[in-house]
């Protein structure tokens, strides 16, 4: 059974909370918006085989704390870096998830091995959706969610659902961003998009994007996914990541 530990990390005004496992050049799993880090959990284990793997919970999310004035998810995640010692790391997105990587990506090319995008789209991107709907998962993309899971990990799903303190959508979100929509030639990693082939013609639309503005971009399709493939079709998600990985696994004298 894989070990995993778990603690905070210290970031400006905040902290964030964590799961690491496993040994190897490091990868960083960045959940998306609503969920926690629990929603790797069908990565963590297979992995940590080959990786230092990281599940952590954004600002506001999960275990981590609320954001009490201006901050960045990226910057978060160079201060959880830091804690670690780790100079360059893997990252691996889902949805708003992925656009925290490419965020990321953009502001500290020198530290991103690769970046995976599941289900993502960039910083700056206007989602194709009528006044007043708020932000975050549709109810189709949700009921195409709950579709696809089994029992075990619908309610597992339902759970983290539960758990999300709405925080978000109850306030005005003080988060800075760096407008990826318009800088996605600076992101330099290789990079991996997953495409869930049921999910929302926004998402498309997003990865449509990517492979025409990242230079070094392979794109795959799930079909059996809809918006949260990691979740939905974890065997495939995980083959299809880990053996890019594995491909871009250079460096790995750096953790």
């Amino acid at each position: 059974m894989t070990h995993i530990e778990s603690g905070q990390v210290e970031v400006d005004g905040g902290h964030l909370h964590y799961d690491k496992a496993g040994h190897g050049p490091t990868v960083l799993l960045i959940h998306g918006f609503g969920v926690d880090r629990r929603s790797w959990n069908d990565q963590i284990e297979p992995f940590a085989e080959r990786y230092t793997v990281i599940a952590s919970d954004l600002r506001g999310f999960g275990l981590a704390s609320m954001p009490n004035g201006p901050y960045s998810h990226h910057e978060d995640i160079a201060c959880l870096l830091d804690h670690f010692g780790i100079a360059r790391a893997s990252l691996v997105g889902s949805s708003m998830g992925a656009r925290v990587a490419f965020d990321f990506a953009i502001a500290y090319p020198e530290r991103t091995r690769a970046v995976v995008s599941a289900d993502g789209v960039p910083s700056g991107f206007v989602f194709d959706r009528p006044p007043g709907v708020p932000r975050g998962p549709s109810r189709e993309q949700v009921a195409q969610t709950m579709a696809n899971l089994g029992a075990k990990r619908a309610a597992m799903f339902k759970s983290i659902v539960a758990d999300y303190t709405r925080w978000h959508r109850k306030n005005e979100d003080p988060r800075v961003e760096v407008n990826a929509i318009s800088r996605l030639g600076e992101v330099k990693a290789p990079t991996l998009v997953i495409v869930g082939g049921k999910d929302l013609p926004d998402y498309r639309k997003a990865a449509d994007m990517f492979s025409a503005g990242i230079p070094q971009t392979q794109r795959h399709v799930i079909d059996g996914a809809g918006h949260l493939p990691n979740l939905e079709t974890p065997e495939e998600f995980n083959l299809v990541v880990l053996e890019f990985l594995d491909l871009h696994r250079c460096d790995a004298t750096s953790r």
